[in-house]
Order: C-alpha cells, then structure tokens, then sequence
C-alpha cells in the first residue's frame, strides 16, 4: 500500500495544512502503508500550456520542470492525497496548477459515465491500470464547516474525470488555530490529531473511514464562532497597530 500526499500549501511544513497531513500519514504509516508527503511548494511546476502535446506523445509533457518526477509517484500509488487550505472558497492555486498538469495521464479518448455525462476514458497509465483512490484534506480560515463547500464539489469533479474513488474528505474549519499556539485549545487540537491518526489507518488498512470516525471528523468545533471572530479581530488590530509603530519608528530614524 502506499499512500502519497500532494500538499498544495505555500506554507510547506509550516502550515496549518501540513498539521493534518502529518498525523493522517503517521496513522496510515503506523497501519503499515508506504506514505509520502510531498510539498509542491518546494517543486518547480509550471503552468499547462494546453498545447495538448502530451494527448500524442504517449502522455509526454513538453515542459521540462518537475512533473515528470510527480506524475510518476501519482501514478504509482494506491491512494492519493490532495491537501490544501482554503483559498478564495476554493483550493490553492498551487494545487490547482499541478492538477490542470495531471491532464498528461488521462484518456485522450471521449466516453460517457453512469450518467450521460462526457468524460475522457479511463487512463492505462495509472499502476495495473487501476486509478489510485482518493482522499482530500483541508483546513480554512474560516469557522463554519460550510466554507468547503466549493472545494468538496472540485474535488468530486477531479474524482469523476479520472475514474477515481473519493474515499475520504477530511476538513477542519477554524484551522489557523492548529498553528496558533493557544494553549487553552491544546486538548482539543491533540484530540483532533489523534482522531486523524486514526483516520489514516482506517484508510491504510480498508481504505474507507468508519462512520465512528467520520462523525469525530465532522463534528470537530476548535472553538466557538463568536469566540473565534472575536479573537481574530483582536489580533488583526494587534497587528496593525504593531505596523503602525514600527512605521513610525522607521520615519523617526529617517529624520535623525
């Protein structure tokens, strides 16, 4: 089994994000499962020219960055990650880059699905001809559960063009709070690793998450809305008023 993570986070290890990855993949690891996390942060991607030269070169890319090297490791893996936080009610930018890239492995080949709806084929690159399963995970700066809505729908729609399985969609609201060093949140936040830990052996080991845990998911509340708006608030006139001395400061400098 082996299980890699594309994290689409401008933040890398330092992330909100790569919290939830980090403890989904040490629970699937633990299960037994080969994983590997990737920050595409780190990676060269460059965006899809829709030249289309892929379609007739065996799934070639004409840019030479690093995608070849990604593709491979998608192509070869039982169950893919995608992870990002919540950009603009959507996914990165980033994540988006290295997906409209992803068009290299699929089907040049039109069909329809279960429903009527056009679609390419089904890619014979993928490992066995088999396509990996998938899992999504996010975190938003936002604390309503609602606020994914857009990136549930994308991913679905990924999902359906490829031929693949959503397995599983893991989303934490309020999920600047991960990083945020509150200590009076750490039991709820440990808790929540935990919860995620579990999650990813489930997935390791049945490859879908049990409705225990999918509930614990669901239901996670780091803190209250008004609490939570409060505090941000707070912190944002912290933030400019910190600016605001030390804008003054540096034109105090600038007269002496």
């Amino acid at each position: 089994m082996k299980i890699t993570a594309f994290n689409g986070s401008p933040m890398g290890a330092s992330g909100n994000t790569n919290v939830m990855v980090t403890a989904f993949l040490e629970g699937a690891e633990a299960a037994g499962a080969e994983v590997e996390n990737i920050f595409l942060a780190s990676k060269e991607i460059n965006h899809c020219k829709a030249c289309r030269s892929c379609v007739f070169s065996g799934g070639k890319c004409v840019i030479n960055d690093d995608m070849e090297e990604l593709i491979s490791k998608y192509v070869e893996s039982d169950i893919v990650v995608f992870a990002t936080p919540l950009y603009i009610d959507n996914i990165s930018g980033m994540l988006k880059v290295f997906l409209d890239r992803t068009i290299c492995i699929g089907n040049p080949y039109f069909e329809k699905d279960e429903n009527g709806e056009t679609r390419g084929g089904k890619s014979k690159r993928f490992k066995n001809g088999v396509p990996p399963k998938m899992v999504v995970i996010s975190n938003s700066g936002y604390p309503e559960r609602s606020q994914f809505q857009a990136v549930s729908l994308v991913m679905k729609r990924v999902a359906r063009n490829f031929h693949m399985e959503l397995i599983a969609e893991i989303y934490a609201p309020a999920g600047m709070v991960l990083t945020a060093g509150i200590k009076e949140l750490e039991p709820v936040i440990n808790g929540y690793k935990e919860t995620l830990c579990k999650a990813g052996r489930e997935i390791a080991a049945d490859m879908k998450l049990s409705m225990e845990t999918q509930k614990s998911l669901e239901k996670i509340n780091f803190i209250p809305v008004d609490v939570f708006i409060q505090k941000c608030n707070k912190m944002v006139d912290m933030m400019l008023a910190k600016t605001k001395t030390s804008n003054q400061s540096s034109k105090l400098e600038g007269v002496n």
